[in-house]
């Protein structure tokens, strides 16, 4: 990950201690926790904004670590040092993988995802959360002159992430949208807006953030059984003729 997209990543992290990005965060973490509840396993690896802005404490897996592009003072033992691109994991070796806008400031989300697949097992689980352009937040951000967080970040729609899952060999067996406040640092404005959240369907593609959840799917390799060739017809021959048919050949 380049310079440009730990700039972007610092200054999603201070956003998120906006208002605004206080009241998104306590909404994802809500429904991330809902999705983690429902996975199993060991091993709980998160990508995301940074290690000040956890998501996903709630799961009970009982081996969780963060992964960050740079090293900081105070970050916790459990936290592994690598950019999304090249993750400095074996392969195989998380059952639950949370990117929380790992996508977004991603230098590269193909390359980011297919680190993902390497580093999830044969079942595991992955929780994708992301903006989505394809609301009130995206229109704002393409009308915004302001290259500032959130919108100096790439918006990606969440069909397209899905589809990029299914060539993973990922079933996606969830894609929802949530927050329907605009974009603005009033809370009493924002929570004017917090029934939506009951009152749309969450399939419904206006929410400001998408979250994906799906698994792992490789299919077990099936062992072909070797094609032994089929074994000739012999006639065996009487002892006593095979006697005489070899002293026949003595006297020839």
């Amino acid at each position: 990950m380049n310079d440009e997209y730990l700039a972007k990543q610092k200054a999603l992290e201070h956003w998120f201690q906006s208002i605004l990005g206080r009241a998104m965060l306590a909404n994802q973490r809500k429904v991330i926790d809902f999705y983690v509840s429902r996975c199993f396993g060991f091993h709980q690896a998160s990508i995301g904004v940074s290690h000040r802005i956890p998501v996903g404490n709630s799961s009970n897996l009982g081996h969780r670590f963060n992964v960050s592009p740079f090293i900081e003072p105070d970050m916790p033992e459990n936290t592994v040092i690598s950019s999304s691109e090249e993750l400095a994991l074996t392969h195989d070796s998380a059952d639950l993988l949370i990117l929380h806008h790992a996508l977004d400031f991603s230098s590269d989300p193909h390359q980011t995802l297919r680190e993902v697949s390497r580093v999830l097992r044969s079942s595991g689980n992955l929780i994708i959360v992301g903006f989505n352009p394809i609301s009130l937040w995206g229109v704002c951000r393409g009308l915004s002159r302001k290259r500032e967080a959130p919108w100096n970040n790439r918006f990606l729609s969440g069909r397209r992430v899905e589809d990029w899952c299914n060539l993973l060999d990922f079933k996606v067996e969830g894609l929802h949208y949530h927050f329907y406040a605009p974009p603005v640092n009033h809370l009493g404005l924002i929570n004017r807006f917090a029934w939506m959240e009951n009152f749309l369907n969450d399939k419904v593609p206006l929410g400001a953030y998408y979250v994906l959840f799906a698994q792992k799917q490789v299919g077990s390799r099936i062992n072909v059984k070797p094609r032994w060739r089929k074994q000739t017809n012999v006639v065996g021959l009487p002892v006593a003729n095979r006697t005489k048919m070899r002293e026949q050949a003595e006297i020839q």
